[in-house]
């Protein structure tokens, strides 16, 4: 492999030390990061203690960490590649769509298994259709890129990302098996018009000689928020279910006519089936619970979808930051 492999002309091999103070502290930074996400829910966030120490650690080691990257003289990465605009707005960029296609990947079939009963193949089928889009879609933005400014395809990308959320708001208890798969074909479309050009804009304007800190910077950037995205929808899908069955139980009194008419009809429909009277009401008044909980949980989801098409729109004016360069084809920097 290293026969074939060779570093580009501009790449000068020079024999230095690892910086380890720069490379210990990225790695307290993101590693209890990532571990206060993942944990999070579990330990009841700042309730905990083990959080709390790990968000102290998290926030000391990457302030110190980028402390240290900026005055080091040999950083293990540099962080100068920031001054450059495209790079700096287009990590903005990648960080917003991360948060959202990697968030919305793991929330459709959550609320296809937990909410309204999938099994997991057919929780994974929903997700399946996206993908076909996607491979549909790489070769006609390959060539729009080549027309139009790539900001203005970044731009419609989030617009399209911002959309496909809007409509996936309307989420229901008895959605069908199609419309889910559409919603989740809607936000996969809008990642053919993202990652690629997000990811030549980065390195337009790169000087050569930073090109490779800039791809590890870029990387880490995508992966890193994305499972913060990943960790941050889910928790909030949590929390905005408590929100929204504690303002929905306000509802559920025998002062309120409409649930004692509710219980009424469950009653109803329990003593055709044969049950004794005696447990007609309490399984009645535990099925309009189980209603609530359903309800509940779908408009958590909805929720967080508009979160996320807030986010999306937010993305669309600094997209136009950028500079107004159309691909060209020969761009020499790393993808990744």
């Amino acid at each position: 492999m290293a026969a074939l492999v060779e570093d580009p002309p501009w790449a000068v091999r020079k024999k230095q030390s690892v910086d380890y103070v720069g490379l210990s502290l990225i790695t307290i930074g993101l590693g209890c990061l990532q571990v206060m996400m993942d944990r999070g829910e579990d330990e009841g966030w700042f309730g905990s203690s083990l959080i709390v120490h790990l968000a102290i650690l998290a926030a000391f080691g990457l302030v110190c960490a980028v402390i240290w990257l900026w005055r080091a003289k040999k950083p293990v990465v540099d962080l100068r590649v920031f001054k450059d605009r495209n790079f700096a707005v287009s990590s903005i960029l990648i960080v917003g769509m991360s948060v959202i296609l990697y968030g919305t990947s793991v929330l459709m079939p959550q609320f296809a298994q937990q909410t309204i009963g999938y099994t997991a193949t057919w929780a994974g089928l929903v997700l399946a259709p996206g993908g076909v889009v996607i491979i549909l879609l790489i070769p006609p933005v390959g060539r729009l890129l080549k027309v139009v400014q790539l900001r203005y395809v970044i731009a419609a990308g989030f617009g399209v990302m911002m959309l496909a959320l809007c409509y996936s708001y309307t989420l229901t208890p008895s959605i069908d098996f199609r419309t889910l798969a559409i919603m989740r074909c809607l936000q996969s479309a809008a990642l053919g018009f993202l990652f690629v050009p997000i990811s030549i804009m980065s390195y337009y304007s790169m000087p050569k000689e930073l090109s490779a800190d800039a791809a590890a910077l870029f990387v880490m950037l995508r992966n890193v928020f994305g499972s913060i995205g990943i960790s941050a929808c889910t928790a909030l899908v949590t929390e905005r279910t408590q929100a929204r069955q504690a303002h929905l139980s306000t509802w559920l009194t025998p002062f309120n006519k409409p649930f004692n008419e509710l219980v009424a009809q469950n009653e109803a429909a329990l003593r055709s089936l044969g049950w004794a009277a005696s447990t007609l009401h309490d399984q009645a008044v535990s099925l309009v619970f189980n209603t609530l909980k359903l309800q509940s949980a779908v408009l958590a989801y909805t929720d967080v979808f508009i979160y996320g098409a807030v986010l999306a729109a937010a993305m669309i004016p600094l997209a136009m930051l950028l500079s107004p360069v159309k691909d060209s084809g020969n761009q020499s920097a790393p993808m990744h």
